[in-house]
C-alpha cells in the first residue's frame, strides 16, 4: 500500500509542477510580447490565455506532440544494427574464404 500512496504523491507533484511551469510561461511569454512586439512591430498586446495559447501552439510546432524514445532506445537500436553488420560482414569473409579454398 505506502507503493500506491507515493506514486499517487508523486503524480500529485508532478501535475503540480506542470500547472506551475506552464503558468510562469504563459506570464513570462505575456509580459515579454506586451513589452517589445508592439514597441517593434505594431503589434497588438495580448491577455495571459492567448499567451498560454501561443505557448502551446509552439511546443507542437518544435517539439512535436507524443512521447519521445530515450536515449537508451537509440543506443540499443544503434548495437542492434551494428550487430547486424559486422555478422553480415563476417559471413560475406567467411564465403569469400571457402570459395578460395575450394579453388
Amino acid at each position: 500500500m505506502c507503493g500506491y500512496y507515493n506514486k499517487r504523491r508523486m503524480f500529485l507533484k508532478g501535475f503540480i509542477f506542470v500547472i506551475v511551469f506552464l503558468t510562469v510561461m504563459s506570464l513570462v511569454l505575456m509580459l515579454l510580447w506586451n513589452w517589445l512586439m508592439p514597441a517593434i512591430f505594431g503589434l497588438t498586446t495580448i491577455n495571459y490565455f492567448q499567451a498560454l495559447g501561443i505557448l502551446i501552439l509552439s511546443k507542437i510546432i518544435f517539439t512535436g506532440v507524443g512521447k519521445r524514445p530515450s536515449p537508451y532506445y537509440y543506443k540499443k537500436r544503434h548495437d542492434y544494427w551494428h550487430k547486424k553488420f559486422e555478422e553480415a560482414h563476417t559471413n560475406e569473409n567467411e564465403e569469400d574464404s571457402k570459395d578460395e579454398e575450394v579453388c
